[in-house]
């Protein structure tokens, strides 16, 4: 699994770019945690609902700086 926590700075591009290179790498899933707290999961087939490993992980949380 890999967690990417993106800024504002991040394009979409970016990180559909990381995405790809960690589930080609082997990963089983990618979790994307934006600047708000939203998590978006992704397994090789695409985004995912809730995530397969940890299905009740929050879909928000909280964002501490």
């Amino acid at each position: 699994m890999c967690i990417e926590v993106l800024s504002f700075s991040n394009t979409s591009g970016e990180i559909e770019e990381k995405r790809t290179l960690y589930l080609v790498a082997g990963a089983i899933e990618f979790w994307a945690c934006n600047e708000n707290g939203n998590m978006a999961f992704f397994d090789g087939n695409g985004p995912l609902k809730t995530s397969n490993l940890i299905p009740d992980f929050p879909h928000q949380v909280k964002i501490i700086t």
